[in-house]
């Protein structure tokens, strides 16, 4: 039977007087060895952006620049809610605040329909933060984003893993300014392709341009960014 557990989510911008270098090697050297022990912890992903991609059916969604997603695993809220508390809170606070010029983190429960083989995980990550259709309802969204769109992923040719994230609530980030990004958010999805290239040939062929054409139609805007992925800890799978 499936885990059921809390992921959370946090979008990233370095500070304004930081170089992306500086910002890159203070998350990984310092910030990454803070967070790592925490109690409960049961993965952590530090995730650098490589591209952003954009599509001709949906709407970019609209979000200010980002210089990382950071990812942690959780088995339940009163595990993380714990761990956010737990000794080192302030420490971590003061080192955030020290390299952290906005961020925004969400609450997600993971829903997996392609799930990741147990050998090391595939070269290309591709991370896309959803809204919904203006016109259309969160329940009407829902249903057709997790029942019939991601199931759908398991025809597409050369996807290595897909996992739906719902959006549960927002948590506050004390002392960093929020990042600017269209809201609500009611998704993200995620996926993993070998390489670039098996990625090209992903991206082309016809089951996946009949799941892209079927995500338009529920879509409102999206933002997709591919991503390599640094792991801390390894996260459940």
């Amino acid at each position: 039977m499936e885990e059921t557990i809390i992921k959370l989510v946090s979008f990233l911008a370095r500070r304004a007087d930081m170089t992306a270098e500086a910002f890159h090697a203070h998350w990984e050297q310092v910030r990454a060895p803070l967070w790592r022990d925490l109690p409960g912890l049961r993965g952590y992903v530090i995730n650098i952006p490589l591209e952003t991609h954009s599509r001709s059916d949906v709407a970019q969604l609209d979000m200010e620049p980002i210089d990382g997603i950071e990812q942690l695993w959780f088995d339940d809220a009163a595990a993380c809610a714990a761990a956010m508390t737990s000794a080192g809170a302030d420490h971590r606070r003061t080192d955030a605040a020290s390299f952290i010029g906005a961020s925004r983190c969400f609450i997600t429960e993971e829903s997996w329909h392609v799930p990741l083989s147990a050998a090391p995980r595939p070269g290309v990550k591709s991370f896309t933060a959803i809204q919904r259709r203006g016109d259309a309802t969160p329940g009407a969204f829902q249903r057709a984003w997790r029942e019939v769109h991601g199931p759908m992923a398991a025809t597409v040719p050369l996807l290595r893993g897909f996992v739906q994230s719902g959006i549960l609530g927002e948590l506050p980030q004390d002392g960093i300014p929020a990042l600017r990004m269209a809201l609500p958010l009611d998704g993200i999805a995620e996926s993993w392709c070998d390489d670039m290239a098996a990625r090209r040939a992903m991206v082309v062929s016809p089951e996946a341009q009949h799941w892209f054409a079927d995500g338009a139609t529920f879509l409102g805007q999206v933002k997709t960014i591919l991503l390599r992925e640094v792991m801390v800890r390894e996260p459940p799978r």
